[in-house]
């Protein structure tokens, strides 16, 4: 795809002679590639600093700390900013696969192994 070639007028350089793809490796590039949801992925990176945020200045700040049950503060966002984040990206996921039985399986086995892994290790059944 890409030759070396030596510039013959300085002989401390080297010039990178590049063909431009073939049609069939755009194709494969293309499908090999997915399409990311920027804002998506954007909306998960504020949502994570928020979380940060809240974990580390919420004590300090009463604005951005949890609410008492009678009200509503900037931290008592982030858990369904989260649930919004993980539909939407299942959703755009299953959009993309053919066999949806084979899908499901494999999102109700994943969906197992995280809920062992999580009440093994945070039911303290370990310590």
């Amino acid at each position: 795809m890409a030759d070396i070639k030596e510039d013959t007028g300085h002989a401390h350089h080297l010039s990178l002679a590049v063909e431009p793809p073939k049609m069939e490796e755009k194709e494969e590039i293309r499908k090999g590639k997915q399409k990311r949801v920027a804002s998506l992925d954007i909306f998960r990176g504020l949502t994570v600093a928020l979380m940060i945020l809240v974990d580390g200045a919420g004590g300090e700040w009463p604005v951005i700390g949890h609410a008492p049950w009678n009200g509503c503060n900037l931290a008592d966002f982030v858990m369904p900013f989260f649930l919004f984040i993980v539909g939407m990206a299942v959703a755009l996921a299953f959009k993309r696969i053919q066999d949806r039985l084979k899908a499901i399986g494999k999102v109700i086995l994943r969906t197992l192994k995280l809920l062992f892994w999580g009440l093994l290790l945070q039911g303290q059944f370990l310590a």
